[in-house]
């Protein structure tokens, strides 16, 4: 059994997964229930059958249109499914390869060794759909939904719980302190930034979601990565706020990038390379 057939599955799963993801990112901001109602074309309101909801491909199939009413869906649709379905991939082979290859090989499996390999790829996926759903909402809405960020922390907390190592410490209490750490770093320092930049502002600079995401995080990023992650979240954001004037004046464009979607994009490098940026960041300041 090839690692790759283990990828293909999880392109799968992760295919599903992002189908769900549609439907958290257009009702959550309308406040409509996840499960009372079966997916439906939002022009004819005729309920979208099951083979007419297959990820990806019934939307390739069927061109994006309603089979009833020939109403065009949101090219988001495919989008969101199909970056899930990758990150599910894609991860799964640079968490998953090794342990593959101990079974593949007839090795003894214990386990620890499941746990070392699943609980890190359930991070991966957990926080990168989150993120991705959190990122699109918020874009569109210019909000963080608590439902969101709440079961971003559950699920974090929970695998902390669950297998330790996956902060890096070996008991639980150790990890739930270390929790505690990125929490006060993340949540407390953009609470202050938050009330010292709407003093000086005299309007709200970061809404109250931020704060909620950067909680959210702490449950999977350590206190420095998590300090990484602000720091970088104010790069790209002021990245972003200047091309943003750039093409106002250009293209007469009005549009404006909300923070969450740089707190996300930061979070993201945080999460997979901070401790090679934060080592290369103490080998350039103090060099030996």
């Amino acid at each position: 059994m090839d690692i790759l057939v283990f990828c293909f599955c999880a392109l799968l799963f992760g295919a599903c997964v992002g189908s769900f993801l549609n439907v958290v990112i257009i009702r959550i901001p309308k406040e409509e229930s996840l499960w009372r109602r079966m997916s439906h074309c939002v022009s004819c309101d005729t309920p979208i059958a099951a083979y007419d909801n297959i990820p990806i491909l019934s939307y390739v199939i069927l061109r994006g249109k309603c089979r009833h009413c020939g109403a065009r869906f949101s090219a988001q649709y495919a989008i969101v499914e199909l970056i899930t379905a990758l990150f599910f991939a894609v991860t799964c082979y640079f968490r998953l390869e090794g342990l593959v290859g101990h079974l593949v090989a007839g090795d003894v499996v214990t386990n620890d060794m499941v746990l070392q390999a699943v609980i890190p790829w359930l991070g991966d996926v957990s926080l990168l759909s989150l993120l991705l759903a959190m990122t699109w909402i918020d874009a569109e809405h210019f909000i963080i939904p608590l439902h969101i960020t709440a079961t971003g922390f559950i699920i974090g907390l929970a695998l902390l719980l669950v297998w330790p190592p996956f902060r890096g410490v070996d008991t639980r209490f150790l990890a739930v302190a270390e929790a505690g750490k990125s929490l006060l770093a993340g949540a407390a320092l953009l609470a202050v930034v938050r009330m010292v930049a709407g003093w000086v502002f005299k309007r709200e600079a970061l809404g109250l979601g931020d704060v909620h995401l950067m909680v959210m995080l702490a449950m999977f990023i350590n206190w420095r990565e998590t300090l990484l992650t602000i720091f970088l979240s104010a790069v790209l954001g002021s990245i972003g706020g200047i091309a943003a004037k750039f093409a106002q004046r250009r293209k007469h464009w009005r549009f404006e990038i909300p923070y969450g979607p740089y707190i996300a994009a930061a979070a993201v490098i945080a999460y997979f390379w901070g401790p090679r940026i934060i080592e290369w960041y103490w080998e350039l300041a103090l060099p030996r």
